[in-house]
């Protein structure tokens, strides 16, 4: 039986009130451990006035990010962290935090397997995404099921519960938006056990987009070539 302990990490760089109500809603749960912000370099002063903020609490720390992107930033994150596992929590607030008790419960039960939310489980889970968007997301996730070989219903949403271990194990590439698949289909390559909670998206409050097209191009281009990687391309150390 582990020391089973949570890691919470931020990645943020433009929001306030909305990272403010995240670690509110989600610190009187008593369900983690430490909380990590990871603060862009080109963040806006009220960000980082919010996040010294809450810093003032117990189990909050935050660092300047050394290199641009999320993906850098979510990295950094991977090696900061004291706990046993580690999820990665949007900044926006944009996913329903009644859902993490759920995901904690189920890591504590399964500490060796990664626990990840599901929209399309859960009712109403596109509700803010609007028709198009939803039928698009549809396609991708069953493509990506039959692609992988895998019984998952979504494979494109980052928040999930996983071994610090299984993180620290994989060699990470990408540095911006394209790092959120290798995320998700590296560790599924590498044979990872995932299991799913239902869990809706909720409207952007505040935070802006900041993907583009070229980028999302760039997302379908990385899981394709995760595809065709051997766990030796994978797993970090010297290939034997």
């Amino acid at each position: 039986m582990i020391d089973y302990k949570l890691s919470m990490a931020f990645c943020t760089i433009d929001e306030t009130y909305s990272l403010k109500q995240a670690y509110q809603s989600i610190s009187v749960l008593n369900l983690v451990d430490e909380f990590v912000f990871i603060i862009a370099q080109n963040a806006s002063f009220e960000c980082i006035q919010t996040v010294m903020e809450i810093c003032l609490n117990p189990n909050c720390r935050y660092v300047f990010q050394r290199k641009k992107g999320l993906g850098n930033a979510i990295q950094e994150a991977m090696e900061l962290v004291i706990g046993t596992h580690l999820i990665v929590w949007p900044a926006d607030n944009d996913m329903d935090v009644s859902s993490f008790p759920e995901m904690v419960r189920i890591s504590q039960e399964n500490p060796k397997k990664i626990i990840t939310v599901s929209r399309w489980l859960a009712e109403d889970g596109f509700k803010e995404y609007g028709r198009i968007k939803t039928m698009l997301n549809y396609l991708s996730q069953k493509a990506f099921s039959l692609l992988y070989k895998v019984d998952l219903t979504d494979f494109t949403n980052p928040t999930q519960i996983a071994p610090i271990d299984i993180y620290r194990n994989i060699k990470w590439v990408g540095n911006g938006f394209d790092f959120i698949p290798e995320l998700i289909f590296k560790p599924l390559k590498l044979g990872c056990d995932f299991i799913e909670v239902p869990c809706k998206t909720l409207r952007r409050q505040e935070g802006k987009q900041h993907r583009r097209f070229k980028e999302l191009i760039k997302y379908y281009f990385v899981i394709l070539k995760i595809h065709g990687m051997s766990e030796e391309d994978i797993i970090v150390g010297d290939k034997s």
